[in-house]
């Protein structure tokens, strides 16, 4: 008996074993996390600032001051935001790791700036929480953070 494979057959076949063998892009999940949403409200995104170093802001921006708090021992695990992102340190010592590895530690009473689509990971290494107020200026509709793999050990 004779097979005869077709050229749809073998790519079909090809396909799947692709899909198959590709490794998945996974998140960290953060723990020990909590965000709070203080007061929200949206902006024509022409009347923003454009921070040093950042894309410029268009459309409609949704800004809120939110309150994060990272317990000790805590993550927000590796994500990015689609929009600007800065804060104030108020308590405790914030770790992040960049998507180049590098860390950068910012102890309370520091500002800190996230540039767009740029991922990372924050940390609590200390004994006591991280509390950092947050003022983010997000495209409308965009979630807070998108998950990101891990780029680091």
């Amino acid at each position: 008996m004779r097979t005869v494979t077709t050229l749809s057959q073998l790519a079909a076949v090809t396909a799947v074993c692709a899909l198959g063998t590709a490794a998945p892009a996974l998140a960290t999940p953060s723990s020990g996390v909590s965000v709070q949403t203080l007061t929200q409200f949206d902006v024509p995104g022409a009347l923003l600032p454009t921070p040093p170093g950042h894309p410029p802001t268009t459309g409609t921006v949704e800004v809120a001051v939110r309150r994060l708090e990272i317990a000790p021992g805590g993550t927000t695990g590796w994500h990015s935001h689609a929009g600007h992102v800065d804060g104030m340190v108020v308590s405790g010592t914030l770790t992040r790791v960049m998507a180049d590895c590098t860390r950068v530690t910012s102890p309370a009473g520091s500002t800190v700036a996230e540039t767009p689509d740029a991922d990372h990971v924050g940390l609590n290494t200390g004994t006591t929480p991280v509390v950092v107020m947050l003022v983010t200026m997000l495209p409308k509709g965009a979630p807070l953070l998108t998950d990101a793999p891990a780029h680091c050990p």
